[in-house]
């Protein structure tokens, strides 16, 4: 276990030198904490000009809401808010998502372009370390910067509604699971993918795009189709997360059980 977390330690500070992954972690995060708050604050306005215009699609939602039996004790503005604030989550489940791919694009191709590969392999570290600490050093700070986004976000919202609603309305049980379990999950999974391909890749580019290829309109694809029941009814939300976790697990041992040092080394040398 120390060896294990001496590599993981060793790839947190490579992690902070490459200049091509970090910016994202300033990036993203910001769009993250500032839609949420623009949800809150201009949801009056956007409400009163989509009725004034008589936009149908807006005029939809707003009695799918209403007939919504959690939002019904609502006023029109605040369950308008509360409802639109859930489903602003879905920018933070990105968060991981876009980052942790491009992390993890470098995680192998990365140390054979840097030579440090080959003495890697020649430690004690067993395979299932080896890509323990790979999803570790690529999946903890992208989550670490997924839930100081999160808690920013939620604290801006509250500070600027409490005058107006009396209460906060954020976090509500669908975010927190939403945040805390299932973009984790959902971040593991684009890692656990990414690492597969670059562990057969030579460019992490190249890595990068065919990990979009492959992930991304597959989760966009699964959110259009389920995003409003993962956002209604919270069963479905935590057999979600319970998905994600088996999905999340049989990529990993997948992982270890084609992961080949000697065929690697020799293939790159």
């Amino acid at each position: 276990m120390s060896v294990l977390w001496l590599f993981l330690a060793r790839e947190v500070r490579d992690l902070r030198g490459n200049s091509r992954v970090w910016p994202l972690y300033l990036i993203l995060p910001l769009l993250a904490i500032a839609l949420p708050v623009v949800f809150a604050v201009a949801m009056p306005q956007m409400i009163a000009m989509g009725q004034a215009k008589g936009d149908p699609a807006l005029l939809l939602l707003l009695r799918t809401v209403q007939a919504t039996p959690e939002f019904a004790h609502y006023s029109l503005v605040e369950a308008m808010t509360r409802y639109m604030l859930r489903n602003s989550f879905a920018i933070l489940l990105l968060v991981p998502i876009a980052i942790s791919s491009t992390s993890a694009a470098f995680s192998i191709v990365g140390e054979k372009l840097q030579r440090t590969l080959e003495p890697i392999l020649a430690t004690p570290i067993s395979d299932h370390q080896f890509l323990l600490g790979k999803l570790l050093a690529a999946l903890v700070p992208t989550v670490a910067a997924t839930w100081i986004a999160a808690a920013a976000g939620a604290i801006l919202v509250d500070a600027l509604t409490w005058s107006r609603y009396g209460s906060p309305l954020l976090p509500d049980r669908f975010w927190l699971v939403g945040v805390l379990v299932l973009a984790p999950l959902l971040g593991a999974c684009v890692v656990l993918v990414t690492m597969r391909l670059s562990a057969r890749g030579t460019d992490p580019q190249a890595v990068v795009q065919t990990t979009a290829l492959a992930t991304i309109p597959g989760f966009l694809l699964l959110g259009a189709i389920f995003g409003k029941a993962l956002t209604i009814f919270f069963p479905a939300l935590l057999g979600a997360c319970l998905l994600m976790l088996i999905v999340d697990a049989i990529l990993f041992r997948g992982n270890v059980r084609t992961f080949r040092r000697e065929e690697i080394l020799t293939r790159w040398k």
